[in-house]
């Protein structure tokens, strides 16, 4: 029994794997049969299911193809090295798991807007998801420039809060969207509103007034490190101006209040 051989047809059924991966690990010299019949074919035996089952268990725990080859290549592995190489597969699969946890929270608030009758375009999910993806990035960019405290109170939050968040930050932006198609004029009543609207959401879980201080502080350093590439723009640039007139045009009815005061 220990002397059965197989092909390689025979060997893929028994082991799951395809005729095409055994022969690529022959390529690269990971799974290498030492037997041949007689009309020349390949032969696979217990020694090859025995590597064939090292090589599996070392690509479960996250070990490439090329690590795989060097590792197997030593009789058995070193304590020191091995033990080191292990610590680095332990962080990599821990960065991994962090960023699929990341993926299905993603995929769960997109999946709530949607329930919720949101139709949002490209650029918005790209947009959404993306600040998802590099939350931890922007928390870091953001504490470069105001306090850890500030900081968590934008970004710590409760996964109901994110929803609740979500679905107000998607109703504003569809809103200003729609005044942009009508043609509605960015000083009307409804366009001071959305913008209104978007300054009450950016704090609705944050100290305005310490978040509008610090930002004084370091406005300057803050526009000169600020582009696209790091937040990517969710508004068109119809809809950027829109905007910008409608601030324009708030700023001067404050300061027409205050003067009448």
């Amino acid at each position: 029994m220990n002397d059965a051989t197989y092909t390689i047809s025979e060997f893929a059924q028994r082991t799951g794997l395809t005729v095409r991966t055994l022969r690529f690990y022959e390529e690269m010299e990971l799974l290498v049969p030492n037997k041949y019949n007689q009309a020349g074919y390949r032969l696979y035996g217990l020694d090859e299911l025995a590597t064939l089952q090292h090589i599996q268990t070392l690509k479960f725990i996250g070990y490439s193809l090329q690590e795989i080859q060097r590792l197997l290549k030593e009789e058995a592995p070193a304590p020191h090295s091995f033990e080191s190489s292990l610590s680095l597969q332990h962080r990599l699969l821990t960065e991994k798991r962090t960023e699929l946890e990341r993926a299905i929270e993603a995929i769960e608030r997109v999946q709530h807007l949607l329930k919720q009758g949101h139709a949002p375009n490209w650029a918005m999910i790209s947009s959404f998801l993306y600040s998802i993806k590099h939350e931890e990035e922007h928390k870091e960019w953001m504490k470069e420039y105001f306090s850890e405290e500030l900081v968590a109170q934008m970004y710590d939050l409760t996964k109901e809060e994110w929803l609740h968040l979500d679905h107000e930050w998607m109703q504003l932006l569809q809103k200003i969207k729609v005044l942009v198609q009508r043609k509605i004029s960015p000083e009307s009543k409804e366009a001071k509103a959305a913008l209104i609207g978007l300054t009450e959401l950016v704090f609705k879980y944050a100290d305005e007034e310490e978040f509008s201080k610090q930002l004084i502080e370091q406005q300057e350093r803050i526009l000169n490190d600020m582009d696209h590439f790091r937040f990517p723009n969710v508004f068109t640039q119809e809809e950027e101006a829109f905007l910008h007139e409608a601030a324009k045009a708030l700023e001067a009815e404050g300061k027409n209040e205050g003067s009448t005061d």
